[in-house]
């Protein structure tokens, strides 16, 4: 996929309608109207909506101010957090994709690429891996550091609860470290499940301190310093539509990552299928009906 037939992949982050390029192929326009630049380096900015809720906006201009000193500032929090092992920690939670050369994967808030560099080493040669963030300066950083020889490589601002893509265009898609504070959490989750092929794996995870942790010594002391930390697990923003769902604490016990794999539709209970061997009818559904609440 090269950079035009990235730009023709995409479509309205609102409405999924398609776009239409313009003849320079600076820009590009949704049927309302709204337009969307192609940067000097090819990054697009698919940014919805144009003006961001306050708190997505909010982790914007922090990750714009620190994106200098963000690697070295991450480093150390997984070193307090048990002298974790950064670099085979990322391995892992890369590994749960289960990419392959030539795949196609997605990555939503790929900072400043240190998980970007795995993703990409997974699908070459012959793959794809579109990179998004909401931090113009993030993303550059990014951009500048990725060796992207034997693969496409193509870069997008954007918000992870308004994608642009149709459905089922992914064959993986990863995020790690910001869903926690996602203004549309329930809806990123949607989105990041409904551009990955069924088959294909998600992969999300943010801070989030293990239940059994949470009240001893150094554990509580964290938990007060940074309440990011203090986040639950968001199971009940899994959509219905997924299987094998697995999760892993990582870095000490003090982040989570969730893997599970997308299916064409939501599974279901066969509330009437009668219960074998018996001379009279039962199932579930008599059960409930039977059930006093």
């Amino acid at each position: 996929m090269n950079q035009q037939e990235f730009l023709e992949s995409l479509v309205c982050p609102r409405t999924g309608t398609p776009l239409t390029i313009a003849e320079d192929g600076k820009s590009l326009k949704s049927e309302d109207g709204t337009v969307y630049e192609v940067g000097d380096t090819g990054i697009v900015n698919m940014l919805y909506p144009k003006e961001l809720l306050p708190e997505d906006a909010r982790e914007q201009y922090l990750y714009d101010q620190a994106f200098l000193r963000y690697d070295r500032g991450v480093s150390w929090v997984f070193e307090t957090l048990n002298h974790s092992d950064e670099a085979a920690t990322r391995r892992f939670f890369i590994d749960l994709m289960e990419l392959k050369p030539g795949m196609k994967a997605l990555e939503v808030g790929a900072g400043t690429g240190k998980d970007s560099a795995l993703i990409l080493d997974k699908v070459r040669p012959g793959g794809t891996a579109v990179l998004s963030d909401l931090s113009p300066n993030m993303l550059k950083l990014a951009q500048e550091k990725l060796v992207t020889d034997d693969l496409n490589v193509h870069y997008f601002l954007g918000n992870g609860s308004y994608l642009p893509f149709p459905d089922d265009t992914f064959d993986a898609v990863f995020h790690f470290g910001g869903i926690n504070t996602f203004s549309e959490r329930k809806r990123a989750f949607d989105e990041l499940t409904r551009v990955v092929k069924p088959g294909g794996k998600v992969v999300v995870g943010d801070e989030s301190v293990a239940p059994w942790l949470r009240n001893t010594p150094t554990y509580a002391t964290l938990l007060k310093a940074n309440p990011l930390f203090r986040a639950e697990v968001p199971l009940e923003d899994v959509p219905a539509n997924i299987e094998n769902f697995k999760l892993h604490y990582v870095f000490g016990n003090a982040f989570y990552v969730m893997e599970y794999r997308v299916t064409a539709k939501a599974p279901e209970v066969d509330i009437d299928l009668p219960i074998p061997g018996k001379d009279f009818v039962d199932n579930w559904r008599i059960r409930a009906e039977k059930a006093v609440d």
